[in-house]
């Protein structure tokens, strides 16, 4: 194990946290924040001095780190990232508490956007701008992680999508490097655009920005506690929905358009599930809104936008609220539990199980079935023009399989906080798809997470971290098996 290159990595990325802290630290100081400025500026000393000694005490050595080496420092990197930046909220003058404070870190990290914070109009600009910072940061990474981590390690299938997005059928595509260019330059447009149309939109610069590190990242921290519905404006919803949707889109596909190749898109099978289920579950929840007694007062315009909004919040797990869903009637709450599960598209910063393995599945079990009419013939699963190959088979149930299992095993423990049963589960759920709001009397969409017991908090954090990282990615670490040498 190269620890001497793996700690010098993890020294590098941690300074570059600190260094991120000076922001929220300025705003605070240059509005007169002074005391929270101060707790940025020591937490950012702290953080980059910590960083530091890990960068300057350590050296990288020769090789490429194996994978085994890329499990490790992929995890460690993100728990690093999370206790750092916790201590701004941990040392606060909210009174916060440990629990919490890693809760509000690894929802704005894993880009989930459930929050502990009951009053967001009471706090300050540095503590606001913080939070969507942690959800850029975090978007960041997950786009790093998906694209250009998780093929190489093959967990979950995503060996697949590697041959998807890489040169072997693509002479034109970008390489390796351009990859991580692409990402970093694409993100920081795709926010200076947000930027612009939500300021045009109504929006003062302050939660412009805010809500469009949140939105590039399919975030969900807003700057007020009425979230969207605070702004009381269809432009801002309809131009947030656009952003959602466009959010789900696999990053890559936008660099292929980018430069100027639309054939990975027209031939992609993920993009036209993820396409027709967004057009699916508008047009069925909208037909049950419409047909609703207690909605036909209701204008055609006002449930068609609040329904493209509502799906797209949910689907592409950004969480933005606009209304109480729950008061939509019961079967709101068994399709929004249904919505939670699929997410967006592989190679988005999206939650879920995602279109990319839902996609497989689907034709796994096609395959299966027409092999049971026909037991002669041959039937070979097929994505686009690949054959999907035993291990990709294996790694795409092996991932669905956990995910499943964990959300039961998830729902259990919370469920021993005392917590109903719609609430434990929309929270186990809500939690490993990375969505935000959930479901239920304590953590419903009208509510935040601040009244759960610090046990309940770690185990919700724990699975924000598991969905966000694959489940192979972390579980992995925990097999005595793993650590063996000869491996």
């Amino acid at each position: 194990m190269k620890w001497q290159s793996i700690f010098s990595i993890i020294g590098f990325m941690v300074v570059l946290c600190g260094f991120m802290m000076l922001f929220p630290a300025g705003l605070d100081y240059f509005l007169g924040h002074i005391k929270s400025a101060k707790i940025f500026a020591v937490t950012a000393a702290l953080t980059v001095a910590a960083g530091s000694v890990l960068l300057l005490s350590t050296e990288k050595q020769e090789g490429v780190l194996k994978t085994k080496e890329m499990f490790v420092t992929t995890t460690l990197v993100w728990l690093f990232y999370i206790f750092f930046c916790a201590l701004p909220y941990f040392f606060s003058f909210y009174d916060l508490g440990f629990a919490r404070s890693i809760f509000e870190s690894v929802s704005g990290l894993t880009t989930t956007g459930a929050t502990i914070f009951r009053n967001l109009d009471s706090l300050s600009e540095g503590v606001l701008l913080w939070r969507s910072l942690t959800h850029w940061m975090g978007g960041l990474g997950i786009l790093v992680v998906a694209i250009l981590i998780l093929p190489t390690l093959r967990t979950g299938g995503m060996q697949l999508f590697n041959i998807e997005v890489s040169g072997e059928s693509n002479r034109d595509a970008p390489t390796m490097f351009q990859n991580v260019l692409s990402i970093l330059v694409y993100f920081c447009l795709f926010t200076i655009l947000a930027t612009v149309c939500l300021k045009l939109a109504g929006m003062t610069l302050f939660d412009a920005v805010n809500h469009a590190m949140s939105v590039v990242a399919t975030g969900g921290f807003s700057t007020h506690d009425a979230s969207i519905a605070y702004f009381n404006s269809p432009l801002i919803e309809w131009v947030l929905s656009l952003f959602m949707f466009w959010g789900g889109l696999p990053l890559m596909f936008s660099v292929y358009l980018f430069f100027g190749s639309i054939d990975p898109i027209r031939k992609n099978d993920q993009i036209k599930l993820y396409f027709f289920s967004f057009i699916g579950f508008v047009f069925f929840m909208g037909a049950l809104r419409w047909a609703a007694v207690s909605f036909n007062n209701d204008s055609l315009e006002n449930i068609l936008r609040t329904t493209v909004f509502s799906v797209a919040s949910i689907l592409t797990s950004t969480g933005f609220t606009l209304d109480n869903y729950q008061l939509w009637g019961s079967w709101a709450m068994a399709f929004f539990m249904v919505l939670m599960l699929p997410g967006g598209c592989t190679g988005s910063t999206c939650g879920g199980i995602k279109m990319f393995r839902l996609s497989v599945l689907f034709k796994i079990i096609h395959s299966k079935l027409k092999s049971t009419a026909r037991p002669h013939g041959v039937f070979v699963p097929r994505y686009g023009n690949k054959a999907i190959e035993e291990d990709v088979v294996f790694g795409v149930l092996t991932y669905i399989g956990l995910y499943f299992l964990c959300l039961f095993i998830g729902t259990l423990v919370l469920s021993l906080f005392q917590l109903d049963f719609v609430s434990s589960f929309s929270g186990a759920l809500s939690a490993l798809s990375n969505i935000g709001p959930a479901l239920g009397d304590y953590i419903g969409p009208d509510k935040t997470f601040g009244a759960l017991p610090s046990g309940a908090l770690y185990v919700l954090s724990f699975l924000m971290l598991l969905g966000r990282l694959e489940f192979v990615a972390i579980l992995i670490l925990i097999l005595p098996f793993f650590w063996k040498k000869n491996i």
